[in-house]
């Protein structure tokens, strides 16, 4: 569950920047050099039998691989992961999950910013890299078999990253389209949940 929730989940310095026009299926990751924070507010558009939802919400994550996602109206729920514990809070039921880590995230779309660099080509095979009207867009898979993320899609424009696509073996078609987007480190008390007074809290 938390998995789908997830899933409902960069100029670079390399002896120069690498533009999103130079982007290729061989050095797609490359473009992540050197990007240990992110911080962007996205719109997340559901599509499934033909029927779309939209949900705004703001992500931050560190290379580091803690992050912390919170959905606002209607959703209104938050989701964070230290290096020990998942926390999601459902500020409707006024309750706080706490569940340890373990791999939630290996296979999810918030994978491509939390984990390291190296890792990323034991995780992803990059199918392809394709220009079409001023923008480059990478097909990736997961090596993963047991995925259930069936391709995903990152699409750059203008040399930044704006959106970030997928489809799951649940049917749905979701994606994020990326605004304010900075790159920039930031304090990372903003990983944090601030709990409200009267939530119950569960542990798992």
């Amino acid at each position: 569950m938390f998995c789908k929730i997830l899933n409902s989940f960069l100029s670079v310095i390399i002896s120069g920047s690498l533009f999103a026009s130079d982007i290729k299926a061989d050095n797609l990751f490359q473009f992540f050099a050197d990007k240990y924070f992110l911080e962007t507010s996205f719109t997340q558009t559901t599509s499934v039998d033909f029927k779309d939802r939209q949900i705004r919400g703001k992500l931050n994550a560190t290379r580091s691989g803690n992050f912390k996602i919170e959905y606002f109206e209607p959703m209104k729920e938050i989701i964070s992961a230290d290096d020990n514990f998942l926390y999601k809070l459902d500020i409707e039921l006024e309750q706080l999950d706490i569940i340890p880590r373990e791999e939630y995230f290996k296979d999810t779309p918030i994978n491509i910013f939390i984990t390291e660099l190296e890792d990323l080509n034991d995780t992803y095979l990059v199918e392809s890299c394709i220009n079409e009207n001023n923008s480059v867009i990478c097909t990736i898979t997961t090596k993963d078999l047991d995925s259930f993320v069936d391709t995903l899609f990152l699409k750059f424009t203008a040399n930044e990253l704006t959106e970030l696509s997928y489809l799951d073996s649940f049917g749905q078609s979701v994606t994020l389209e990326f605004d304010e987007i900075s790159w920039k480190k930031f304090d990372e008390a903003k990983l944090l949940i601030e709990t409200p007074e009267g939530i119950d809290v569960v542990y798992h």
